[in-house]
């Protein structure tokens, strides 16, 4: 049988020690549904480890709340097992093809490369964690996945001295000639706070309410129909600060866009047969109407044009880079990011010339 995708999607709201999140959960229970859907991340739910506050009783003392990082280890227990029983069955020691790793909670940064989401019975003395990027440098490396894959949406301020918990899998040499490729982003780059927000009717992470829309299809190759690491990340740097609020944006301490390290160019999700390109709206106020005007793309190919052009043109495009030009007059450049306003809908570029 083929090698299993395997994802674990983990999400805190209860922290009795340190301070209680609203939109972590919803974050985790939204990743999950998408990553176990056949048309999303296609991950068998067997397969799909899914920790969330709501699991677990509420614990009046600190030290027993949960999910802990004991419940969460579990899961890489369960990964090196599916490598070692793969390679009786003369599979090789993979564990699967893909692995999926997403992270929403408390979050800190002690140093300028290193990042862990902290567990439920964390306090501000002790600082129970997972490096989430440790543990997904140490399966890549391993050659345990030939893809992996890791979200974190989590702050990433300073916590002066603290110690990222090590994973306890060995170290190992991938197999010789195997093609491993991975993909990590974060909410936040180094000393910078992520932000939660109601959006659309419930509290939502800005970088996790953004991760979700670029993967079902707004991040989309608008030539291919499939979101590819390129593709999602200038999605999330594009559009993550646009879900900010004025006070946000101008607050140092708040991230504006994430961190995301990206070595590899491959298909994070692959176009559904049938599946239209996503367009979004554009007005363009034309102040010299009547003349013939276009619209080039990147290519300097013309998608649209009037043979005169209206005072005020609505159209919808695909994410990209264009310029609209007014025969013998003037010409204006603009970008269609395919970002989405707080309530779910699409967000209107504006274009004046």
């Amino acid at each position: 049988m083929p090698l299993a995708d395997r994802a674990l999607v983990v999400g805190i709201n209860q922290y009795p020690g340190i301070s209680v999140l609203q939109g972590a959960e919803n974050d985790a229970q939204d990743f999950h549904a998408w990553v176990t859907d056949q048309n999303g991340g296609g991950v068998d739910p067997a397969n799909a480890r899914l920790l969330v506050s709501s699991q677990f009783a509420a614990s009046a003392v600190t030290d027993d709340a949960q999910p802990a990082k004991e419940q969460i280890e579990k899961f890489f227990i369960q990964v090196d097992n599916a490598a070692v029983a793969n390679n009786n069955d003369n599979l090789g020691s993979k564990a699967g093809k893909r692995l999926w790793l997403f992270f929403s909670g408390h979050g800190f940064a002690p140093s300028l490369d290193k990042s862990a989401v902290l567990a439920a019975n964390a306090t501000r003395r002790l600082i129970h964690n997972i490096a989430a990027m440790m543990w997904a440098d140490r399966l890549y490396e391993g050659g345990w996945f030939d893809e992996v894959i890791l979200f974190q949406d989590a702050c990433r301020a300073p916590i002066t001295f603290a110690d990222l918990a090590p994973p306890f899998l060995l170290p190992r040499t991938a197999p010789s000639g195997q093609t491993r490729r991975r993909f990590y982003a974060f909410s936040a780059k180094n000393r910078k706070l992520s932000k939660e927000l109601p959006l659309n009717g419930s509290v939502h992470g800005v970088f996790t309410a953004t991760l979700m829309e670029g993967l079902r299809g707004a991040a989309a190759d608008p030539k291919t129909g499939a979101v590819t690491t390129a593709q999602l990340k200038a999605y999330l740097q594009d559009n993550m600060q646009k879900l900010l609020p004025a006070a946000d944006l101008l607050d140092d301490d708040v991230a504006k866009e994430p961190e995301v390290f990206d070595p590899d160019h491959f298909v994070v999700v692959d176009a559904k047969p049938g599946q239209a390109v996503a367009q979004f709206p554009v007005s363009i106020a034309i102040a010299s109407s009547g003349a013939p005007v276009r619209i080039e793309d990147g290519s300097l190919q013309t998608v649209q044009q009037q043979a005169s052009a209206p005072a005020l043109w609505n159209l919808n495009l695909p994410r990209g880079l264009y310029r609209v030009v007014i025969t013998d007059g003037p010409d204006a450049t603009f970008k269609v990011t395919g970002a989405l306003l707080p309530d779910g809908t699409k967000a209107v570029t504006n274009v004046s010339l």
